[in-house]
């Protein structure tokens, strides 16, 4: 039976790229909450027409704004987190994979096979991965014999005289 992966312990794994998405899901719901805000206070002075004087209508339509607001506002750190949380499934691989590609080109030139969780996305990136640092490491084997090879030295052919 396959070993599971520990699931992750940070909720940031490449904090730029994550709070850059975490902005972007506030920018939206903040456009989303003035959208709702507008619609909603229009149909309310729409359905109060002629019922009351507009400076009252206005107050009250506001008013009756509030629950969804609050709503909005208790939702947006769930958004939020979930955002991160959702953004660790690729950002997860990248930063395995930039890990991975600094081991390679390091001076061992070694890195393990690359290794992503169940439900990361880029699963192939993982499998090119591992078949470039098995061609990398194939070629490394190979120089590494040649040199070995060039440097022992070569019988030289011995001449013999008859007496």
């Amino acid at each position: 039976m396959p070993k599971q992966q520990a699931n992750r312990k940070r909720l940031l794994i490449d904090p730029q790229v994550q709070w850059a998405l975490a902005l972007r899901v506030l920018m939206h719901w903040g456009m989303l909450m003035v959208c709702l805000l507008m619609a909603n206070t229009m149909l309310t002075l729409l359905s109060m027409a002629g019922e009351k004087p507009l400076t009252g209508a206005v107050g009250e339509a506001v008013r009756h704004q509030v629950p969804l607001m609050l709503v909005l506002l208790v939702l947006i750190p769930v958004f939020i987190r979930d955002t991160l949380k959702l953004s660790n499934r690729f950002a997860g691989p990248m930063y395995r994979l930039r890990i991975a590609l600094k081991e390679l080109g390091g001076e061992k030139g070694e890195a393990r096979p690359l290794k992503l969780r169940d439900g990361d996305y880029w699963q192939e990136v993982a499998g090119e991965f591992n078949v470039v640092r098995d061609r990398i490491e194939q070629l490394e084997a190979e120089n590494q014999t040649l040199r070995m090879a060039e440097h022992q030295p070569t019988a030289t052919p011995v001449e013999y005289t008859s007496l």
